[in-house]
């Protein structure tokens, strides 16, 4: 069965100040963790990004 992964991210500066606005990023694999930042994650996502949670939801067929 197949997964998705939504991650709600925010943004960070180089300083460590964390944004106010929290966006929602979905990927097909688990590749990011939580606590963790991440670079440039594609289109909407520019910059350092946090993750700040996971959820999974199963996608029947």
């Amino acid at each position: 069965m197949d997964k998705i992964y939504y991650y709600k991210l925010v943004r960070v500066d180089i300083r460590g100040k964390v944004g106010k606005r929290s966006k929602t990023f979905f990927s097909f694999e688990n590749d990011l963790e939580v606590g963790h930042t991440y670079l440039h994650l594609g289109s909407g996502f520019p910059g350092l990004q946090l993750v700040l949670s996971v959820t999974v939801e199963e996608l029947g067929n």
